[in-house]
């Protein structure tokens, strides 16, 4: 069960530095090609590593994904990691039709999104996000590029934190933060549970952004309380 929980780990947070690893250069790529052009270029990856049977499948499949609007590298990405571990065409297309799968639930979560963005949904819901939280995170951080936010997201599902709190502490911080202290307090919380602080206890830690009373409300969709200290205590 550990060895899994730590394989599992290695995945999530290999999708969600990769998204972060992208947004330094996607503003020097954005926009260079059309998006069909940009699929094309992407397929042609399979050109000599892929059979001629294999990179059909994937390119019909692609084909349907762009006219949805989607990026087809991760279908790509995917394939060439299945064709490298030596999986047949099956279990390849399986694993493909299931990020084409997380490609559509990410983006009807989050609305217009970048690839990046949409590859690190995908990395917070193999975590354990649900797509409502996806689109909270969207709701709660407006005009926010959100692949930080959502590979933080991630790191804090997959070392233990409940979802409900994971995503509370993501935005309490992602509001008075920026992309690289965020970051920083994802390590930081990663490498408290790791020496065995409990995961709820690490994220709310003194390292942690303050949690007011309405974004708590906010993010859990209650109502705030307003208080106050010369407020009389309710009677029983």
């Amino acid at each position: 069960m550990r060895r899994w929980v730590s394989d599992r780990r290695k995945i999530v947070l290999a999708i969600a530095s990769v998204c972060v690893s992208w947004t330094l250069v996607a503003g020097n790529v954005a926009g260079a090609q059309s998006a069909p052009a940009q699929a094309t270029s992407v397929l042609r990856q399979l050109d000599g590593r892929a059979s001629p049977a294999l990179t059909a499948a994937v390119t019909s499949l692609a084909d349907s994904v762009a006219r949805a609007g989607l990026p087809v590298a991760p279908l790509v990405d995917k394939t060439l990691e299945g064709v490298s571990k030596g999986a047949d065409q099956q279990r390849i297309m399986t694993a493909v039709r299931a990020v084409a799968s997380e490609l559509r639930v990410a983006r009807q979560a989050l609305g217009p999104s970048s690839e990046s963005e949409l590859s690190a949904g995908i990395a917070a819901l193999r975590a354990g996000s649900s797509a409502s939280s996806l689109a909270q995170l969207r709701h709660e951080l407006p005009g926010r590029p959100l692949v930080v936010p959502l590979s933080v997201l991630a790191s804090l599902l997959v070392d233990g934190a409940p979802a409900p709190s994971a995503l509370l502490a993501v935005v309490s911080n992602a509001r008075q933060r920026n992309d690289a202290d965020l970051l920083a307090y994802g390590r930081v919380v990663s490498q408290d549970i790791a020496s065995g602080i409990a995961p709820l206890n690490a994220i709310s830690a003194p390292h942690g952004a303050t949690v007011t009373t309405a974004m708590t409300a906010t993010v859990y969709h209650a109502p705030a309380v307003a208080t106050h200290p010369t407020a009389p205590k309710p009677k029983p």
